[in-house]
C-alpha cells in the first residue's frame, strides 16, 4: 500500500510540475553589452555587436546595450555608460527600439534625453518578415504613420535572397519607381556577400545579372562596379577599396579608392589611411592619415 501511494503521489508531482508555467529567461540572458557595432552597407543588416563586455565594464565603458525578448527577438539596442543614453552613437540614434506584429517588424529611434527622434529623414522604419524571419521589404513612415522618402528620395526597399547566397537589393521612391542608393553612389541593383561569420565582404552593383560598371558623373575616372570589405576574425573593419567591372581600383566622389583602419586591443580605430586608384596616399587637399585618441570610456577626445 505504501509503495502504491508513493507512485500516486510521484504522478501528483510531476503533474503538478509539467503544468507550471515555464520559467522566464534569464535577465543576464536576455542583455548583452558590446563595445561596437558590426560594419553596415545596408538597411537589410540586423544591428550586431562587436568586442562584448561584461555589465561591470558597461558601468564605466560606451556600450551598446542590445535586448532580447523571449522568442529572441531583438527589441531595442541603446548606446550608454552605466544605463545613461548617450548621444553619439554609430547607428544614427542613442537608442533604436523594434515592436512586432505578424510579419511586421518596427523601428523606432530615440535622443540621448530618451525622445523620439528621426534617423535619414523618417520616423519609423517599417519592415516585413518572410517565414525564417528574414527582411525582405522595408518602407520609411513619418510621425503620424504616412509614407514617406529618407534623405535619399528613397521610399521603400526589396530584399531577395538568390540561389549563390547573395542578398539582392532594390530601392523605389514614393511613385513606385526605381531609385540609386544616393547621389554619391548611383547604383540601381546592389548584391551583398557576406561571409560564414555574416560578415559583409562585398557590395556590386548589378543589371540583368550582370556586373555593372557606372559610368555616372560620381563614379569616378574609370567607372565604379563594387566595394570589397576586409574584416578581422572580430568583425573590425580593415580595408573598404572601391574597384571597376574589370578589379581595377577606382576612385569615389570623395577622391580615395581605399581606406585601410588600424585598431587597437579594443577595436577601436586608432588610424586611417586614404589612397587613390593608383594606391598611393591621397593627395590634394585631403588628408591622407587620420589618427584617433580614446579616453576610459572609449570616447574619442582627439583627432
Amino acid at each position: 500500500m505504501k509503495f502504491y501511494t508513493f507512485i500516486l503521489l510521484a504522478i501528483i508531482g510531476a503533474t503538478i510540475f509539467s503544468c507550471s508555467p515555464k520559467p522566464a529567461q534569464n535577465v543576464q540572458d536576455n542583455v548583452k553589452y558590446y563595445r561596437g557595432l558590426l560594419f553596415s552597407e545596408t538597411p537589410w543588416d540586423y544591428e550586431r555587436g562587436s568586442r562584448p563586455l561584461t555589465a561591470e565594464e558597461a558601468k564605466s565603458i560606451n556600450n551598446y546595450k542590445f535586448t532580447w525578448n523571449d522568442n529572441n527577438q531583438l527589441v531595442s539596442v541603446e548606446y550608454n555608460r552605466n544605463d545613461s543614453l548617450l548621444g553619439y552613437s554609430g547607428m544614427g540614434a542613442a537608442k533604436v527600439t523594434y515592436t512586432y506584429e505578424g510579419n511586421l517588424q518596427t523601428k523606432r529611434f530615440f535622443d540621448e534625453k530618451n525622445n523620439p527622434t528621426k534617423n535619414g529623414g523618417a520616423s519609423v522604419y517599417e519592415y516585413t518578415l518572410n517565414e525564417e524571419g528574414m527582411r525582405i521589404t522595408l518602407r520609411f513612415l513619418d510621425e503620424n504613420g504616412q509614407p514617406v522618402e529618407n534623405r535619399n528620395n528613397i521610399h521603400n526597399y526589396v530584399w531577395s535572397k538568390l540561389p549563390d547566397g547573395m542578398i539582392r537589393e532594390l530601392r523605389y521612391n514614393l511613385a513606385g519607381e526605381e531609385t540609386i542608393m544616393n547621389p554619391f553612389c548611383p547604383f540601381y541593383e546592389l548584391r551583398f556577400t557576406y561571409d560564414a561569420n555574416g560578415y559583409v565582404t562585398r557590395m556590386a552593383n548589378y543589371d540583368s545579372d550582370t556586373l555593372y560598371n557606372c559610368t555616372a558623373e560620381n563614379c569616378g575616372d574609370i567607372g565604379v562596379s563594387y566595394f570589397l570589405f576586409n574584416n578581422n576574425d572580430k568583425g573590425d573593419l580593415l580595408e573598404f577599396s572601391v574597384h571597376n567591372v574589370t578589379g581595377q581600383m577606382s576612385n569615389l566622389y570623395w577622391g580615395w579608392s581605399k581606406r585601410v583602419n588600424v585598431v587597437d586591443a579594443n577595436g577601436y580605430v586608432i588610424e586611417t589611411s586614404m589612397y587613390d586608384q593608383d594606391d598611393e596616399y591621397l593627395g590634394g587637399k585631403g588628408v591622407p592619415v587620420t589618427q584617433s585618441v580614446y579616453d576610459e570610456h572609449g570616447a574619442v577626445i582627439k583627432r
